[in-house]
């Protein structure tokens, strides 16, 4: 299955919506774009509407390994990662537990 093309999408998002957030973006959008690229440029843009959109977020295993390894590196507790990225404390835990 192939992924989608998220520059192409974010740019087209911002040309359009956003033309005064190109700047800000700009970084983002040259990097791979891993699923915590894609949330922060979803937060520079105000897109995340947390309510509706938890259910339908997916991290890739690149993603996560960063998330647990930032935690490490910050001696964040689950609650503070969780706070942090807008995820479950169980997620996190689940995590550890699982790619520790």
């Amino acid at each position: 299955m192939e992924k989608p093309n998220y520059q192409k999408i974010y740019q087209d998002i911002i040309n359009r919506n956003y033309p005064d957030k190109q700047k800000q973006t700009e970084k983002l959008l040259q990097k791979e774009m891993t699923a915590l690229n894609v949330i922060k440029i979803s937060e520079i843009l105000n897109v995340n509407d947390t309510a509706k959109n938890q259910k339908h977020k997916s991290y890739d295993l690149n993603s996560i390994l960063e998330i647990l390894n930032e935690q490490k590196l910050n001696n964040f507790t689950n609650i503070e990662v969780s706070e942090k990225f807008k995820i479950s404390r169980n997620t996190v835990a689940k995590w550890k537990k699982i790619y520790g």
